[in-house]
């Protein structure tokens, strides 16, 4: 055997090494992507995305593998996702599809309902709102902002949640029929939030009010306009926060940068006292 042919057969083996090892090291990275998809995030029970995991709603993409990672930018309504968008986040277009009859409904009751969350991945929190279309809403137009109004509200202000959780709330006791509802949660950590929407089939509870007294649990307006200032929260300009009993307003985007403690030249700028909390 000549020399050429013992080399020629040596660079074989070794261009058939580094062909398997890129491989490998492609089929690795892809595995971790997918398992770090596989962590993220969070969705609620009997949501549309949920339902859809489950098999009881049909063609519905890709997430009936990832119904947690409805994710999108978060603030919302002031920002968030757009209109017409807001089952989807942008991310899984199906879950976008909007008339009467396209998705399986579950049935609920007017009064206090709790909604469960099971979280994968936990993220700090700033928010967990609830919002439910008005009455006299189109059930056969995309969803938008002005077919929605908030009903139930939890501050977390920076928590961590646990894997399960799980809100009281009063759905308004002065609906039937078809309605939807819209789970937002609101990512301290990262400028986003996870979006769930919930095909309801809604009843009159003869039982319940049809307004609560203020105060029930998870009442939004038991906090006031202004949420108190949190370190982990990522504010823009025009954000107004209440820290050590004073209004401050962000001058531009700013994080973990204590208002009052910056100077003059910092992102804070105070408006004036704040009233008893």
């Amino acid at each position: 055997m000549t020399a050429e042919v013992i080399l020629e057969r040596k660079y074989s083996k070794i261009k058939m090494f580094l062909v398997a090892a890129g491989t490998m090291l492609v089929m690795l990275a892809c595995s971790a992507v997918f398992a770090d998809n596989a962590s993220a995030h969070g969705h609620v029970i009997d949501s549309r995305a949920d339902l859809c995991a489950r098999g009881e709603n049909v063609n519905c993409g890709r997430v009936i593998y990832e119904p947690f990672s409805v994710e999108g930018r978060g603030d919302f309504p002031e920002f968030g996702v757009p209109d017409g968008q807001i089952a989807s986040a942008g991310i899984f277009t199906e879950l976008d599809e909007q008339t009467s009859t396209r998705w399986q409904k579950v049935n609920l009751t007017g009064g206090e309902h709790t909604f469960h969350w099971e979280i994968v991945a936990n993220h700090s929190t700033n928010t967990w709102d609830y919002y439910i279309t008005k009455k006299g809403w189109d059930p056969n137009s995309p969803l938008k902002r002005a077919d929605l109004e908030l009903f139930c509200r939890y501050i977390d202000d920076g928590a961590i949640p646990p894997d399960d959780v799980y809100h009281d709330c009063y759905i308004p006791n002065d609906r039937e029929g078809y309605y939807v509802i819209v789970a937002v949660w609101d990512i301290a950590d990262t400028p986003n939030a996870f979006y769930q929407v919930i095909d309801a089939n809604l009843s009159i509870n003869p039982s319940a009010p049809t307004t609560p007294e203020p105060g029930f649990p998870g009442d939004p307006n038991r906090f006031g306009e202004h949420l108190i200032w949190n370190a982990i929260r990522i504010y823009n300009e025009g954000d107004i926060v209440i820290h050590n009993g004073q209004f401050w307003e962000a001058l531009w985007w700013t994080q973990n940068q204590e208002p009052g403690t910056t100077g003059q030249w910092g992102p804070w700028k105070l408006i004036g006292d704040a009233p008893p909390q």
